[in-house]
């Protein structure tokens, strides 16, 4: 049976838990805090006046909760109708959560995010806000604040195992899944945002695995690439020729150009 949302928060468990989440309405969902220090005890308690569930694990980056949490959803046979992750620095409140997940039922969505205001720190510019649409239709959302069906998400359970930083999660496990499934419907909800206060991090550490987050996101396109072999339907189509053909990661020339260019992109941004 299909149970509530699940809505999965960062936490430094060292630290004072959900402090960007705006606790102003009753959880339309069920929450899960994960403390990526691994200080806390885990289990069902009361954190912040909510009954939650704490999952405490030491990791090194983004991917790692990923496989914790898939691990979990399975051990404990739970089918949440979606399940979301945000960082633990997203500014959002439990309203907008209801709301996203309302209008994702609405919609039919498998795979959706609140959208980013411009006052954000931010890697992909799409994610940011626009005005006066309720939804915008892409191939697939970043891993800061993502929700997927309950469904989907534990079939991507074998496939993120290793993956420590999350890197190529979003741009090819989800989608490619999601075709192979026939649960194609992502969005972007402009009529939910959300602010990331945290600066990006640099995708050039070498994770405990040896791999940096590029190398990461190279094996996981290649794995992609392997599930959709034989399938012409698929690798002749212009979705093929979006998610694996098309060039995004940056020569060292467009990087430096890109980051010239941010100041005047939120200057705009602003003015607008």
């Amino acid at each position: 049976m299909t149970q509530r949302p699940l809505v999965l928060v960062s936490w430094h468990g060292g630290q004072q838990a959900l402090p960007c989440v705006h606790l102003d309405a009753e959880a339309q969902f069920d929450w899960l805090l994960f403390d990526y220090t691994g200080q806390q005890t885990p289990g069902d308690r009361k954190v912040a006046g909510l009954e939650v569930v704490v999952l405490s694990q030491p990791t090194e980056c983004k991917g790692d909760i990923f496989q914790a949490l898939g691990n979990w959803l399975h051990a404990s046979k739970r089918s949440p109708e979606y399940v979301g992750l945000i960082d633990d620095d997203v500014w959002i409140g439990v309203s907008d959560i209801n709301r996203a997940l309302f209008l994702a039922r609405c919609e039919g969505l498998d795979v959706f995010s609140p959208t980013l205001m411009h006052d954000s720190h931010y890697t992909h510019r799409w994610m940011l806000s626009q005005p006066h649409q309720l939804f915008r239709y892409v191939d697939w959302v970043e891993v800061m604040m993502p929700f997927y069906r309950g469904e989907l998400f534990l079939a991507g359970r074998p496939h993120m195992a290793g993956n420590v930083s999350s890197w190529g999660m979003d741009k090819y496990l989800w989608p490619t899944l999601q075709k192979l499934r026939g649960e194609t419907k992502t969005a972007l909800i402009d009529a939910v945002q959300a602010s990331h206060r945290r600066p990006i991090t640099s995708g050039e550490k070498t994770y405990r695995n040896g791999r940096t987050a590029f190398d990461e996101l190279s094996a996981m396109r290649d794995l992609c690439r392997d599930l959709v072999a034989g399938r012409k339907d698929l690798q002749d189509s212009a979705w093929y020729a979006r998610i694996f053909e098309q060039r995004h990661v940056r020569s060292r020339w467009q990087q430096l150009s890109a980051a010239l260019g941010r100041p005047l992109r939120r200057w705009l941004d602003q003015s607008t």
